[in-house]
């Protein structure tokens, strides 16, 4: 599967680098906070917010008479969603203790690394700033979680019964969605500019999917029977970055 992405990616890199190397182009950085939350097919519901950030190094094609651009950037986006506890007190199924717990925020995240390609279409324009919006798709792939925080010998919750078990070994590691998103650019000189983009990406893919299983319930000691469990990502980006501009001037030579 690596070499599969390796081949696929180097494929990506020379088709745009082709198409980069022929007209001008624009390139950068870009970074802000995120917004995550996760689709659940358990009961239908979807987790809390997840507050987290996201990073992208990026490169569009640029002509100062074109409405559109082709754009390319990859990097590092934390998704995943949040389990979001009121705290309060309530009675111990198998004795008369009254446990207390208090209101917390348990995260599942999801560190993927990302590279997404499409287009930009510009519909305000004047030298110094544009107004855009951008459709592209995206693969991802993901590095790590914090679902061993969950795990029977890890969990906070585990005698509480709130969190039940989160086999780390059911995430996909290969997931796919879309990215659309509306922003502006504007220059500080002739080379030199910035950008704020807000966009939005759902995946198709699911980042985690397990089958139904049974487990020992730490209170009552009983078996317990847990439903299949098919997760998917959302989040909501904002960035600003830093845009510098590479121009392509044809000279024609007169012998």
């Amino acid at each position: 599967m690596r070499d599969k992405i390796f081949w696929i990616g180097l494929l990506w890199v020379l088709c745009f680098t082709s198409v980069f190397g022929q007209e001008g182009s624009a390139f950068g950085i870009k970074l802000g906070p995120s917004i995550g939350f996760q689709q659940w097919n358990r009961g239908g519901g979807n987790t809390g917010l997840l507050f987290r950030y996201h990073a992208d190094a990026y490169i569009e094609t640029y002509s100062p008479d074109a409405s559109y651009a082709l754009f390319a950037q990859a990097g590092y986006h934390v998704r995943g969603g949040a389990l979001r506890l009121r705290g309060g007190s309530f009675q111990s199924s198998n004795s008369n203790n009254l446990i207390t717990i208090s209101g917390r925020s348990y995260p599942y995240e999801f560190n993927n690394l990302v590279l997404s390609i499409g287009a930009k279409q510009r519909f305000v324009r004047d030298n110094d700033l544009s107004l855009f919006y951008l459709v592209g798709v995206r693969g991802e792939y993901t590095l790590s979680t914090n679902l061993g925080d969950y795990h029977r010998e890890n969990d906070p919750l585990e005698r509480f019964n709130l969190i039940h078990p989160f086999p780390g070994s059911n995430v996909r590691k290969i997931n796919y969605g879309i990215i659309v998103g509306a922003g502006l650019d504007f220059m500080f000189s002739e080379l030199v500019g910035g950008m704020l983009e807000i966009s939005i990406s759902p995946d198709f893919s699911q980042q985690y999917f397990s089958q139904a299983f049974a487990y020992v319930d730490p209170i009552t000691s009983q078996d317990r029977n847990i439903s299949e469990r098919r997760i998917k990502n959302l989040s909501i980006e904002l960035s600003l970055g830093i845009r510098l501009l590479r121009i392509v001037e044809y000279v024609d030579n007169i012998f």
